[in-house]
């Protein structure tokens, strides 16, 4: 499973290759330098999964589950914040590309929102201390303010970079600020900081990332801002921020609903479920979302010049590829969950484990909705997104309230239930809006990935039977699982895609042949 990830890249290198045989020697020629920065944005989220777990780790031998509850609290409300603070503003340069005029508007607009956000929170920092009496949240906030402006500034060099096609550049940058806030991290957590040593080495890997990034990138902003591009930016940012404002929203707010119904020591144990969880969803989300860029609005060129389904047939090869690395990998974790937990972060979390289980599930389920945002903002359908994103957030709101105050076993299964509406609305969204052939895709990743995967579950299964009537040690059981389990999900995969030939199938093909 650890190499599994970079077959999204070659997959989606052969299908580039197909599809640009008419255009000459040009694709072929960069499919190198495609793939090899597929792989540094894996290799740099990777590496920042692995910072962040190692932090999280430490923090969870330091730190109790009631001081964890308080930090993810606290954060859960920073992190709204700074969705708001970055407005959008690199997405807009990726759409419009590299121009040296709209760097300087942007760079200027993500500077006031910066200035903005910090203000506020450091506002709302006095009002909690004055009226709540609490310097410790008041303090954590007012640290976590901090964070506001060189965030939304490392948007505008961030989307410069991906315009200009410096994946590489961008993945060293995050690779190395990782490393940097990390050292600070757990520095600050042995000299008895605690959770403010967790903020710090956030506002370290954002200052890092600012600092290698204007390097690269060559430009500091002047600046200047005209009323045309405003009301542009505007007009694009606002579907981009609402429906992350919504998704985060709903990502944190089990997090927030347990805290406040059941206290921060539940909320400690339930974001440490869901940061576990999420260490893998961001490892396979942010380079599915940057290759979903590229190879949507590749498809989209292509669609545009040569009339053909050129965007139908990459939706079909991203989503078929995209379930075939993570499955195993959400289904996998699902079964270790336990043994994961006690290992990595002690006795005393244990309750965490089931809830690892069960938000494995809801995140598959939610996986697929990965490409929505960069298919239809290459469709031009974006702002169909919004009232769907909205309908979504309100179930997932909805069920968080009702089933929070029983538990933190219901608040996961609620939270199931959710993912489960949710793909259903943006599945008839990507049928409809952005012309993905979901019945294909369905069809053939029942076919290619199912028996893979059950059978992977079989065989992890019997392990964890043997182990235990053996009594096999535990890690010794931990990693066999890991492994024997991995081995048989590649190779059952890989026979089943030569045999197949379901990797190499294009719709569009298949019934020009059926209707011949």
């Amino acid at each position: 499973m650890r190499n599994s990830p970079l077959r999204i890249i070659n997959t989606i290198a052969k299908f580039q290759a197909q599809e640009g045989a008419s255009q000459g020697a040009a694709i072929p020629a960069a499919l190198p330098s495609m793939m090899g920065s597929g792989a540094w944005v894996i290799g740099a989220k990777f590496t920042s999964q692995v910072a962040q777990l190692g932090t999280f780790f430490v923090a969870a031998r330091v730190l109790t589950p009631t001081e964890f509850g308080f930090f993810a609290f606290v954060s859960a409300i920073a992190i709204l914040m700074v969705v708001l603070a970055e407005g959008g503003w690199a997405e807009f340069i990726m759409k419009s590309g590299d121009d040296r005029d709209r760097f300087d508007q942007i760079a200027t607009i993500s500077c006031l929102s910066g200035l903005l956000f910090t203000i506020l929170g450091l506002t709302a920092s006095v009002v909690f201390y004055l009226y709540l009496e609490n310097y410790w949240q008041s303090a954590l906030l007012a640290l976590f303010s901090c964070w506001m402006l060189p965030a939304a500034v490392t948007t505008a060099y961030d989307g410069t970079l991906v315009a200009r096609g410096q994946l590489r550049q961008q993945a060293i940058i995050r690779i190395l600020s990782e490393a940097i806030g990390l050292c600070a991290a757990i520095t600050g957590l042995f000299l008895g900081w605690q959770v403010a040593a967790l903020v710090g080495g956030r506002i370290v890997i954002q200052l890092s990332m600012l600092a290698g990034s204007v390097c690269v990138v060559g430009r500091r902003p002047h600046l200047r801002l005209t009323v045309h591009v405003v009301k542009e930016v505007v007009e694009f940012s606002r579907h981009i921020v609402a429906n992350r404002m919504i998704v985060v929203l709903g990502s944190y707010s089990g997090t927030l609903a347990v805290g406040s119904f059941l206290g921060v020591t539940e909320a400690g144990y339930y974001r440490a479920a869901e940061r576990i969880v999420a260490a893998i969803s961001e490892l396979l989300g942010e380079p599915t979302r940057s290759l979903g860029w590229m190879v949507f609005r590749r498809a989209r060129d292509r669609q545009l010049k040569n009339l053909d389904n050129s965007v139908t047939e990459a939706s079909y090869r991203f989503l078929v590829t995209l379930l075939a690395v993570a499955a195993p990998v959400y289904l996998g974790l699902m079964q270790v969950s336990d043994n994961l937990i006690y290992f990595a972060l002690g006795e005393r979390w244990m309750p965490a484990a089931v809830i690892v289980s069960i938000l494995c599930v809801r995140q598959l389920l939610l996986l697929p909705g990965y490409i929505t945002e960069p298919l239809l903002s290459v469709m031009g359908n974006i702002h169909k997104r919004l009232p769907i994103t909205l309908l979504n957030a309100g179930v997932s709101l909805l069920l968080t309230v009702v089933f929070a105050p029983f538990g933190l076993l219901p608040l996961a299964l609620g939270q199931c239930l959710s993912a489960g509406f949710s793909i259903s609305t943006s599945i008839r969204l990507q049928m409809r809006c952005g012309g993905v052939e979901w019945r294909s895709v369905a069809k053939n990743a029942a076919i290619l990935v199912a028996p893979p995967v059950i059978a992977m579950m079989a065989v992890v299964l019997s392990l964890h039977c043997i182990s235990t009537f053996c009594d096999i040690p535990s890690p010794s059981t931990f990693l066999l699982k890991v492994v024997v389990g991995a081995v048989v999900y590649c190779s059952l995969l890989a026979l089943l895609a030569k045999w197949t030939g379901r990797m190499k199938y294009i719709p569009g093909q298949r019934r020009e042949e059926q209707e011949n």
